[in-house]
């Protein structure tokens, strides 16, 4: 096995370690200092980790060559703590931005896992996802303000005339109107407010992720969906789950007395930049963060509460802070409205908020399983460090030794032949046999544009573009056997359909210019070298602590998978 693989697989194997079976044998099977390796775990990991790191037999050489794995993480662990990796400021900052997520994510966790759908619930789903609505809406950030304009529409005033005032949603300026849509493609809590509606009628304020919505019905009709009962059930899943987090993020803000000022939040969005930079120039690096243009508050309404909390609050002198550092791309947009902004600071209130909530409230570390899954990712990081400054850093490959590498390896470095296809598909064999029939005498180009199924392949004539074998499999057999630039070969049957391929260029094997193979012989070398460094340390670091392994328990551990 590369010992490559053996490096990759050791941090690999800290994804997976810590997430115990709901019925784990207790068998144990290796003892690394105080830390035991049950049957269980042995089992969980052999499932759960990539197929690249797997031993390629399943007999006792391979579970101990996969134990062997695990008990060098565990090594590498040890070592890590023991060398006071976890209080290394760097470390703790980094672990302090990830423990965050995983809090979040572990409270999630807990919100949804209660959650099943029912033969009865995914078919209603089904027959509702047949309703297509027009609608309009109106977005504000408080659920008071969504009450008051709801009677005064109730009263006789003008819906749309209310949205362009006082809407903070995507077309405000049309009136609120968001056009037509099915069910299965409307905002969940849209949906169930809009099953319980006729056309004409106004909701109730709806929670949203930016506030409270008022929304209007317009119009229904029946249609076909475009999707089946199975894809309902998931999305009956995915809503309940929805429910479950949005509802627990409700109790927390209510908890902690969460409240946007709509003047505030008006005078971001005024301060927004007159046009949206376009996306392409983002992706083009035509603008940067060093040129995008700036948010322009009033300086005497820097220090103005945008929002508050029972904890702390923001300014919008901290939402020009927020602006800045977010990437061009998640950055507020007009085009979004007022409701983007609203979003921005909710996930800065929850992402602040939620991870000690998690932690101190619903105390989601004393569930077993969760405890083990946010061990193990710090683990992971920790070990991830020590590898880097233990192994990586350590390792220094010269010019001299890449030069000598390439004077003394050139058979090694020679590239493979490559070959340039057009490939012509379509969808029956008798067809396919017409044409290649043709093909001797004709213009291939043009047959790809008159016949192919492939829509790319008319633009492009079919053409590859160089490739050696192994780059399409199904063809390899057939195309590398072909003799020569312009040789043509009878149908091909593919899972794509019926193909056939002409050859339009062949490249030799040849042996790289220096030039060309420079990177490659290095990142060679580097490797090899730390592939070396990391098997002396670890071995070194095995020797410092106790390892005790029980193969009777490691026979009769399941391997229901190898890398072959």
């Amino acid at each position: 096995m590369s010992r490559s693989i053996i490096v990759a697989g050791c941090i690999a194997l800290l994804a997976v370690a810590g997430c115990s079976p709901k019925d784990p044998a207790s068998l144990v099977v290796a003892k690394v200092n105080t830390i035991e390796i049950t049957l269980g775990d042995f089992e969980a990991t052999a499932e759960s980790i990539e197929s690249r790191y797997l031993p390629a037999t399943a007999d006792l050489a391979g579970k101990k060559e996969l134990l062997d794995h695990m008990i060098n993480k565990e090594a590498m662990t040890l070592k890590a703590y023991s060398m006071g990796y976890d209080k290394d400021p760097q470390f703790v900052e980094r672990w302090n931005e990830i423990r965050g997520a995983m809090l979040i994510s572990a409270l999630e966790l807990v919100a949804t896992r209660e959650n099943e759908v029912s033969d009865e619930e995914a078919a209603r789903y089904f027959d509702l996802m047949h309703n297509e609505y027009t609608l309009s809406q109106i977005v504000v950030a408080n659920e008071d303000e969504a009450l008051a304009l709801r009677e005064r529409i109730l009263a006789g005033e003008d819906f749309a005339a209310l949205a362009r005032t006082y809407s903070i949603g995507p077309g405000a300026e049309q009136g609120g109107f968001v056009g037509s849509n099915t069910v299965g493609n409307i905002h969940w809590w849209v949906e169930e407010a809009l099953f319980e509606m006729e056309s004409g009628d106004v909701s109730m304020p709806l929670r949203t992720t930016a506030g409270f919505a008022l929304i209007k019905i317009h119009g229904q009709r029946r249609i076909i969906p475009e999707r089946d009962e199975a894809w309902a059930r998931q999305r009956v899943k995915a809503i309940k789950d929805r429910k479950s987090i949005e509802a627990m993020k409700a109790q927390v803000e209510k908890e902690i007395g969460l409240q946007f000022f709509p003047e505030a939040v008006n005078m971001a969005f005024d301060a927004l930049p007159e046009q949206d930079v376009p996306y392409e120039d983002i992706m083009n690096y035509q603008v940067t963060r060093e040129n995008a243009p700036k948010l322009n508050l009033p300086p005497q309404h820097r220090q103005m509460l945008i929002c508050q909390y029972a904890d702390g609050s923001y300014t919008l002198a901290d939402f020009e802070q927020i602006y800045e550092a977010t990437g061009l791309p998640a950055r507020p947009r007009r085009q979004f409205g007022k409701e983007q902004i609203v979003q921005t600071m909710h996930r800065q209130v929850f992402d602040k908020v939620l991870p000690v909530y998690a932690e101190v409230k619903a105390r989601v570390l004393e569930d077993p399983d969760l405890k083990a899954r946010y061990e193990s990712r710090r683990d992971r990081l920790i070990v991830q460090r020590l590898y880097k400054d233990q192994i990586m850093d350590e390792v220094v490959v010269t010019d001299r030794e890449v030069r000598d590498y390439y004077l003394q390896h050139q058979d090694n470095l020679m590239t493979p032949e490559r070959r340039d296809f057009a490939l012509l598909v379509v969808g029956d064999e008798r067809l396919a046999r017409e044409i290649r029939q043709q093909a001797a005498g004709s213009d291939f180009s043009q047959l790809v544009r008159q016949y192919s199924l492939d829509e790319g392949a008319k633009e492009n004539l079919g053409r590859t573009g160089l490739h050696a074998r192994g780059a399409l499999p199904e063809l390899d057999d057939v195309a590398f056997a072909l003799p020569s630039v312009g040789s043509i070969s009878e149908p091909i049957e593919t899972s794509r359909g019926w193909v056939i391929v002409k050859i339009e260029a062949i490249e030799e094997p040849r042996i790289p210019t220096f030039e060309e193979a420079r990177e490659r012989v290095r990142k060679h070398l580097n490797e090899t070298k730390m592939e070396e460094t990391f098997k002396e340390k670890v071995a070194k670091w095995r020797d410092e602590i106790t390892i005790e392994i029980n193969e009777k328990n490691l026979e009769r551990a399941q391997l229901n998978r190898t890398r072959s």
